[in-house]
Formats: C-alpha cells, structure tokens, sequence
C-alpha cells in the first residue's frame, strides 16, 4: 500500500446486482455493465464498485450510472443510490491474484489509520442508516491480467470525528 486517500462518494444512481449468489447471475451482471460501459465515450474510470454484505453474507455489485444515463433502458437490474460519502482510499492487489492477502493486508492498515485518526472514524452500519462496507474496483486495464498486473482501489467508509 503506498498512501490513503480521503475520498467523498456524491450522491449519484447506480445499477445493483442483487446479492451475487451464483455464477450466472455474476455473469450477468459482468455481461451487462461491460457492454454498457463499452458504450460511454471518454471514460477514464471505472464505475463500478463491489462489497461483501456482511449482513447478507453475499457479494454484491454497483454500477454508478453517469448523470445522463436514461434509466428506463435499464430493465434486468434494480436502480439504487450509490452508497456515498467519505471512504478512505488505497491500492492494492486484486484479491484473486494473492489469495486476498495484500487486499486483507491494505484493509487492515486503512482501519488501523481511521483509528489512530484524530479527524475519523469507520463508518458503522445502525438502523436508519445507509448500510455501507469495504469496497473495490479494478483500475488496472484487463488486458494486463495475464501478465499479473491488477490493481484494485480499496475504499472503506468513514465518518468525521464528532467534536
């Protein structure tokens, strides 16, 4: 992990996959958003964003749509806000190619680091809040996999400090 970034999340529409429970239905949601953001011109980011709900036990997947995005050719999955707000942000390597362990690693000092914070805390999940956890995206480009190079940027939800 070379630094942590504070970040902020604006309030924006995203496709959710639903709780990823099977391969297919992974598939699926992999085939929609590829397709759909090979469609946008000029994109330099990824939009999409994946957590493992602790709640549900499940993976699931946002797509961020683009502010001009028209929802109503968006049929096979739900429209949800994107989990938004304050996340403290690093790199590190794509889970799948260390078994998770530099990914667990960079976890871990981003929340030993909101912890010795004197401005932050983690995030917590409460009732009427909005339920949010550690997620992801690749920012490295798929077509250098192969050569062992995937980078994921980590985000972990955190709060300012009450005075």
């Amino acid at each position: 992990m070379q630094s942590i970034r504070i970040i902020e999340i604006p309030k924006m529409k995203a496709v959710y996959s639903g709780p990823l429970t099977s391969p297919e239905k992974f598939g699926r949601f992999v085939e929609w958003f590829s397709q759909f953001h090979a469609s946008l011109e000029g994109e330099l980011f990824p939009r999409d964003f994946m957590w493992f709900n602790e709640r549900l036990n499940a993976r699931e997947w946002f797509y961020a749509l683009p502010a001009n995005a028209d929802l109503s050719e968006i049929t096979d999955f739900e429209i949800v806000d994107l989990p938004s707000g304050l996340y403290a942000s690093a790199s590190c390597l794509d889970a799948d190619l260390d078994e998770a362990k530099d990914w667990l690693a960079t976890r871990e000092e981003i929340i030993n680091w909101v912890n010795q914070s004197s401005q932050f805390d983690l995030y917590e999940n409460g009732e009427g809040k909005e339920e949010k956890y550690p997620m992801f995206h690749i920012v490295s480009p798929g077509w250098l996999r192969p050569m062992g190079i995937s980078i994921e940027n980590m985000y972990v939800p955190i709060v300012v400090k009450a005075v």
